[in-house]
C-alpha cells in the first residue's frame, strides 16, 4: 500500500470519531478548549492543538484558545 493510501486512511479514520468523545477522554481545560474551537485531541494519545501543527491543520486561533482557556478557569474558580 501506498504512503498515501496509508495517510488518507488514517486521516478518514481520525475524523470519524466524534467530537464528543474525543472531549470525554482529553480532559485538560486546554484539550477541551482546542476541541471547542475547531481544533482537534487525539483520543488515544490526549495530544491536543489547533491552527497548524506538523503540517496538519484545524480550525481555531491563539485568540479564541486563550479566550476559552480565560474563560474556563474563571468558572473553577467560582
Amino acid at each position: 500500500m501506498s504512503r498515501l493510501a496509508i495517510v488518507v486512511i488514517g486521516a478518514v479514520c481520525f475524523l470519524l470519531i466524534p467530537v464528543s468523545e474525543a472531549a470525554s477522554k482529553c480532559t485538560s481545560v486546554q484539550a477541551q478548549c482546542a476541541v471547542e474551537i475547531g481544533g482537534q485531541c487525539d483520543p488515544n494519545t490526549g495530544r491536543w492543538f489547533y491552527g497548524r501543527y506538523m503540517g496538519r491543520a484545524a480550525g481555531g486561533n491563539t485568540m479564541a484558545f486563550h479566550d476559552c482557556v480565560s474563560r474556563k478557569l474563571s468558572q473553577k474558580r467560582k
